[in-house]
């Protein structure tokens, strides 16, 4: 008896291996071929018409980040959204983001601000967490990626003070949600910076100082001891990496309004000073250790690293912290593509 020919080819199909499904290509644009990663000049260039120079105006420069907010504790749920696979709760945390960067505008303004410029510097939306409808109307809103130097986003000299709110603690500490950008560790001239840090770092080689930075107990201690004695809103106790005790959405608003209009007021009282850092920079970093290799063949690939301490770790030197920034941001580029 002769078999069918379909039973001939379902037998020849079983006695096949299954190869396993193959991962797509990954994306090797390099930063400098897609526009708006690495043009930080012409960003600066194109926000400086719209900056107050008036005589008396006094201009805040706030970052808004998701982490160290009120009530935030899980990252796989409440800091991006279903869409890039988180959930439904971030919705409401984008509200909270919201409500405490207006809480510290209208505490600036209560002290004489003048002008807002908000960075939206979360990257669980791609940086699109703000509320622009919720918004205080007086702010300018820098949203969306890629952008350059993300958290730092056309930065100027014209700026009188950095706000940053809802920061999270350094990479490798206790705090809730705890990181620093794609690193597991990172300094400048042997100092250790968190992301609030390196803001304050870029911003104080222009002579404008982070005046006041919010978040779990962790980042607020550790933000201090880098920075010196700025303003700090404490959202929480930290329990665990996931997990702490709050403080409602109201107390800490309340907290951020009184703690902004204090900065503002030290700012021009000259006690809060920018935090300048000696020439040349000397910056060395790890990469997570979770990147697989492929992230960390991209990095060494960028022009000016060297190999330092393993096969995860670099140096870099410069004369510029803006060039720190970008360097950043290169990396962000092959770790966030959108």
């Amino acid at each position: 008896m002769i078999a069918p020919a379909w039973w001939l080819l379902g037998a020849a199909l079983v006695q096949q291996p299954q190869q396993p499904p193959q991962p797509p290509p990954r994306d090797s644009t390099p930063p400098e071929a897609y526009y708006g990663v690495t043009e930080w000049r012409e960003a600066r260039a194109k926000l400086g018409p719209l900056m107050d120079t008036g005589g008396g105006g006094f201009t805040v420069y706030i970052i808004g980040d998701m982490e160290g907010l009120a009530a935030a504790v899980r990252n796989a749920t409440e800091m991006r959204p279903p869409t890039r696979g988180g959930g439904r709760d971030h919705e409401r945390f984008r509200v909270e983001l919201t409500d405490e960067i207006n809480a510290v505008i209208a505490g600036a303004r209560a002290a004489g601000a003048t002008q807002f410029v908000v960075n939206d510097g979360h990257g669980g939306t791609l940086f699109r967490n703000t509320l622009p409808d919720l918004l205080d109307s007086a702010a300018i809103l820098i949203r969306g990626y890629p952008k350059p130097i993300v958290m730092s986003t056309a930065l100027n000299p014209q700026v009188d003070a950095i706000f940053i709110v809802g920061a999270h603690a350094n990479a490798g500490t206790p705090g809730i949600i705890s990181h620093s950008f794609a690193f597991d560790s990172f300094t400048v001239n042997g100092r250790v910076l968190n992301e609030a840090g390196i803001a304050a770092f870029i911003g104080g080689e222009m002579g404008v100082p982070l005046a006041l930075a919010s978040g779990d107990h962790v980042l607020t201690a550790e933000t201090r001891e880098m920075l010196g004695p700025i303003e700090t809103v404490t959202t929480k106790l930290a329990m665990s990496r996931s997990a702490g005790a709050g403080f409602s959405p109201a107390h800490v608003q309340a907290e951020l309004r009184a703690a902004a209009t204090r900065a503002v007021r030290r700012v021009k009282a000259g006690e809060l000073k920018p935090l300048r850092l000696a020439r040349p920079y000397q910056v060395r970093f790890c990469m997570r250790a979770t990147y697989d290799p492929w992230f960390v063949g991209q990095v060494r690939a960028l022009k000016g690293l060297r190999a330092d301490r393993g096969d995860r770790c670099f140096a870099y030197t410069t004369q510029s912290a803006e060039d720190v920034g970008d360097l950043l941001n290169r990396i962000e580029w092959i770790v966030l593509k959108p």
